[in-house]
């Protein structure tokens, strides 16, 4: 893995923690923020850039969540 990267644990409702890119983490909340506040275009670009720098968390459902961590990957 490049150590020049931000990477991220991901965590999701019922499903294993996965390790992800910045921009893998980008896409996974652009997905639930735009099916669940309906937001597109330069609204959803903003939503998700503030979630990523205020948030570690973002509820999907009532039931759902997803939740993420920043963590440093040392090299070997």
């Amino acid at each position: 893995m490049d150590n020049d990267k931000a990477y991220y644990v991901l965590l999701r409702t019922d499903q294993e923690e996965q390790f992800v890119t910045e921009a893998e983490l980008q896409a996974v909340l652009a997905d639930a923020v735009r099916r669940a506040e309906g937001l597109a275009g330069e609204a959803l670009t903003r939503q998700v850039k503030f979630l990523l720098d205020t948030a570690c968390d973002y509820p999907t459902s009532p039931s759902e969540y997803l939740q993420w961590y920043s963590v440093r990957l040392e090299k070997k």
